[in-house]
C-alpha cells in the first residue's frame, strides 16, 4: 500500500510540474522600481503650449487692421453676450485640460463594475478574447482604473499608462499583473500611475471602451499603491460611462438590491450580469434573473435595463436571458446607447456656438430692423403724405380766409360807406326840399293851406322814418382790418404749426429710417466680421489640436535595443536579474547548452541557490534530464552542493530513487566525491 501511494504521489506531482515556465518579470522588486523610476521621470513629447501659440495667433490676427482681442474689447457692449472673451478664454482652457486627458474617445463607454469577486476581470478577458490579460484572482486587482479600447485597426494588444504627471508612457502588458503582484514584491507599481488604457484589436468590439473597476465593496481602506479605496475609484468610473455592465456573483443570488444605491449614481443604460452561472444551472439561474427583475424594474425604469442575464465566463454561455437576448445582441445594444465622451469635440462645438450665438443674434437683429424699416417707410409716407396736405390745405384755405376776411370784406365795407354816402346824400337833398316847402307854405300862399300843408306833414313824417331808417342801417358791427389781419395771421399760425408738425413727423421718420439701415450696417458688418473671425478661430483649434496629439504621443520608457537575455548566458554570469528577464518570453526546460546542461541543471552546478528556487518556485521539473543525462538533483550529488540537494529533495522525494542515463544511482554519483556518508544518510533516512 505505501508503494501504490508512492507511485500515485510521482505521478500526481509530474503532473503539476512545467518543462516552460514563463515568468512575470515584475515579480521580482528591482524590476518593479526600476520600471517605476521610469515611468516618474518620463517626460512628455509635448505639451500644451503648442495648442496656446496656435490659439494665441488666432487671437492677434488682424481682419481689416483689427485683431480678434481689439475687437471683442471695442464692441462688448454690441454683444448679447457681454462675457464673450471670458467665456471664450474658459472654453478654451477647457479644452486644453481637455487635450491633457485620454479618456477623450468617441467609442461608447461601458463601464464593467460590481461587487468584490464577481468576475468582472475574467468576464473582460473572455469578452474581448484576451486570455490572461487582465490578472485575475481573488485579490484585488483594478486598483489602477483601466481602460480597454476596442478598434478594428488596432494590430495587437498594447499598454500605456499616465503617470502623477500626466504623462502617457508606453508600457508592456506585464504591468497589468505587476499591479496584482504587488503585496508578492510589496513595490506598489499602481502609486505611480493614475489610469491604464489597453488598446485591443476586435472587429467585433469595435468601437467600444470597457472601463475596468474594483469591487466597490471590497475594502473601506485606502490602498497603499494609490490612497484611494476600491469604492472612490468605482465611483469615478460610473461617473465616466455611456452603459453599465453591472455584475454579481451568482452564487449570491438575487442578493442585487444591496447594490442598488451605488447603481443609482449612475446614469445610462444599464445590463446586470449574474456571473458564473455554470456553478447554478438553467433552472437555478432563470429562478435568480426573475426574481432579481421584479427587484430592479421597481427601481429603474424599465427602458433603461438592456437585459438582465445568467451568464458563465467558464462557458461564455448565457444561461437565462430575461429579454431573450445573446451577449452579442446586448453589446451591440450597449454601443447604440452612448456615442462615448467626445469632450473636445463638443467644446470645439461650443466655442464655435459662442460666435454663432452672436452672428444668428445679429441676423435676428437685422431681420427685426427690416420689419421695423418697412414699418418706418409706411410711416413716413404717411406723415409725408399729411405734410403735403397740410401744406396745400393752408396754401389754400388761408389764402381765401384772406381774401374773405381782408380784401372781400374791405370791398363789402367800402360798398356799404358808399351806399350809406348814398342813403345820407337823398335824406338830406329830400330834407332840404322839404325844408324849402315849409319856407314856401309860410309865405302868403294861403290857398294852398288847405291842400300842400298836408301833403307836407306827411312827407316830413316819412323823411323822419327814413332818417331813423337810415341812422338804424349805419349802425351795424364790423370787425377793423388790423383784427381781420391779426385773425388771418393767427389763423395762418397755427395751419403752420400743423403744417410743420407734420413736417417734423416726416422728417422723424425719415431719420429713423436712415437709424434703421445704420443699424442693419452695423449688425451686417458684425456678422461679416464674426463670420470671419469665427473661421480662423475654429481653424486655429484644429490646427493647434491636431498639432498637440500628433506630438503628444506616448513617451517610450523602454530600451529599443533591449532583448531578452538568454538563459544560460544568464546563469553563467550568475547575474539574477538578467536571469529573471529570460522568463518574459518563456524558458523551455528541455532545451540545453553546448555542454549538455539545461537551463536546471546549469542553475544547480554554478551553485546558485536563488535560481534553482526560483525555478522550483515556478514548478519547474527537476526530474527532467539534460543531454548528459542528469537530472538536476544528479548534478548537485555530482556537485557535492548538500543545500541545493536538500532544497530538491524537498520539492521532490522521489528524486533520491533517480538514475542517470547511463544507469548510475545517486548512490554512484556520490561515491565519486567527498560526501558519500552524508548521502546514505539521506538515502537512508528516505527509506
Amino acid at each position: 500500500m505505501p508503494l501504490i501511494k508512492k507511485v500515485f504521489n510521482r505521478e500526481s506531482a509530474s503532473l503539476s510540474k512545467q518543462k516552460i515556465i514563463k515568468v512575470n518579470p515584475y515579480e521580482n522588486p528591482e524590476n518593479v522600481m526600476e520600471l517605476m523610476a521610469r515611468v516618474c521621470s518620463a517626460v512628455p513629447n509635448a505639451d500644451t503650449d503648442l495648442y496656446w501659440n496656435v490659439i494665441k495667433d488666432a487671437y492677434n490676427k488682424e481682419i481689416r487692421g483689427k485683431s480678434l482681442c481689439d475687437y471683442l474689447a471695442e464692441n462688448r457692449g454690441n454683444f448679447i453676450n457681454v462675457d464673450f472673451e471670458h467665456d471664450l478664454d474658459n472654453l478654451c482652457m477647457q479644452l486644453s485640460w481637455s487635450l491633457a486627458t485620454r479618456e477623450n474617445t468617441e467609442h461608447t463607454q461601458i463601464v464593467v463594475a460590481g461587487g468584490f469577486s464577481s468576475g468582472k476581470s475574467s468576464f473582460l478577458n473572455r469578452l474581448t478574447n484576451s486570455t490572461n490579460l487582465l490578472p485575475t484572482g481573488v485579490e484585488p486587482v483594478s486598483v489602477v482604473k483601466t481602460y480597454l479600447y476596442c478598434s478594428r485597426n488596432t494590430k495587437s494588444i498594447s499598454v500605456k499608462g499616465v503617470n502623477q504627471k500626466n504623462v502617457l508612457v508606453d508600457l508592456d502588458t506585464g504591468v497589468l499583473h505587476a499591479i496584482q503582484h504587488a503585496k508578492k514584491s510589496n513595490i506598489f507599481l499602481a502609486s505611480v500611475l493614475d489610469k491604464l488604457f489597453v488598446e485591443i484589436p476586435s472587429q467585433n468590439l469595435d468601437g467600444i471602451v470597457f472601463i475596468d473597476t474594483p469591487g466597490y465593496n471590497n475594502s473601506d481602506k485606502a490602498n497603499q499603491s494609490n490612497g484611494k479605496t476600491d469604492r472612490e475609484t468605482a465611483l469615478e468610473a460610473l461617473g465616466e460611462g455611456n452603459v453599465l455592465f453591472w455584475l454579481v456573483d451568482c452564487e449570491r443570488g438575487t442578493t442585487v438590491s444591496n447594490d442598488i444605491e451605488i447603481i443609482k449614481q449612475f446614469n445610462g443604460k444599464k445590463v446586470f450580469i449574474f456571473n458564473k452561472a455554470d456553478k447554478k444551472g438553467p433552472q437555478e439561474c432563470e429562478k435568480i434573473v426573475e426574481e432579481a427583475a421584479n427587484t430592479l424594474y421597481k427601481e429603474f425604469p424599465k427602458e433603461d435595463i438592456i437585459d438582465i442575464i445568467a451568464y458563465s465566463t467558464l462557458d461564455n454561455k448565457v444561461y437565462y436571458s430575461e429579454n431573450k437576448m445573446t451577449l452579442p445582441a446586448i453589446v451591440f445594444e450597449a454601443k447604440k446607447s452612448g456615442n462615448g465622451v467626445r469632450e473636445v469635440h463638443d467644446l470645439k462645438e461650443s466655442i464655435g456656438k459662442l460666435f454663432d450665438n452672436e452672428i444668428i443674434a445679429s441676423k435676428n437683429t437685422i431681420n427685426d430692423i427690416n420689419k421695423e424699416y418697412n414699418e418706418l417707410v409706411d410711416q413716413k409716407k404717411k406723415y409725408q403724405e399729411y405734410y403735403n396736405n397740410a401744406k396745400e390745405y393752408q396754401d389754400s384755405i388761408v389764402c381765401n380766409i384772406r381774401e374773405v376776411l381782408v380784401d372781400g370784406y374791405n370791398q363789402v365795407m367800402a360798398a356799404a360807406d358808399r351806399i350809406t354816402d348814398v342813403s345820407l346824400n337823398t335824406l338830406n337833398r329830400f330834407c332840404d326840399f322839404i325844408n324849402t316847402m315849409y319856407h314856401w307854405d309860410n309865405t302868403d300862399h294861403e290857398c294852398w293851406n288847405n291842400t300842400l300843408t298836408p301833403k307836407i306833414d306827411s312827407a316830413n313824417r316819412q323823411y323822419s322814418s327814413c332818417c331813423n331808417n337810415h341812422n338804424a342801417a349805419i349802425e351795424y358791427q364790423f370787425y377793423k382790418e388790423d383784427y381781420r389781419k391779426k385773425l388771418v395771421n393767427v389763423i395762418d399760425e397755427e395751419e403752420d404749426e400743423i403744417v410743420d408738425n407734420y413736417k417734423e413727423l416726416y422728417e422723424d421718420a425719415c431719420k429713423e429710417c436712415e437709424n434703421a439701415l445704420e443699424r442693419k450696417s452695423r449688425e451686417q458688418v458684425m456678422v461679416k466680421d464674426m463670420e470671419e473671425y469665427r473661421g480662423v478661430f475654429l481653424s486655429a483649434l484644429d490646427m493647434g489640436i491636431k498639432l498637440y496629439q500628433n506630438q503628444n504621443k506616448a513617451t517610450s520608457i523602454r530600451n529599443d535595443e533591449y532583448n531578452v537575455p538568454n538563459i544560460f548566458e544568464s546563469i553563467n554570469k550568475d547575474n539574477y536579474k538578467l536571469f529573471l528577464h529570460c522568463f518574459e518570453d518563456g524558458v523551455d526546460l528541455t532545451v540545453c547548452n553546448v555542454d549538455g546542461y539545461n537551463p536546471l541543471t546549469l542553475a544547480v552546478h554554478v551553485g546558485n541557490n536563488m535560481m534553482v528556487q526560483f525555478l522550483l518556485d515556478h514548478d519547474a521539473d527537476p526530474s527532467i534530464k539534460d543531454k548528459r543525462g542528469y537530472n538536476a538533483f544528479h548534478t548537485a550529488v555530482e556537485d557535492q552542493y548538500r543545500d541545493i540537494c536538500k532544497i530538491l529533495l524537498d520539492n521532490d522525494p522521489d528524486l533520491i530513487d533517480s538514475k542517470t542515463d547511463s544507469g548510475e544511482s545517486v548512490k554512484d554519483l556520490a561515491k565519486k566525491q567527498t560526501f558519500s556518508k552524508w548521502i546514505e544518510q539521506e538515502i537512508d533516512s528516505a527509506m
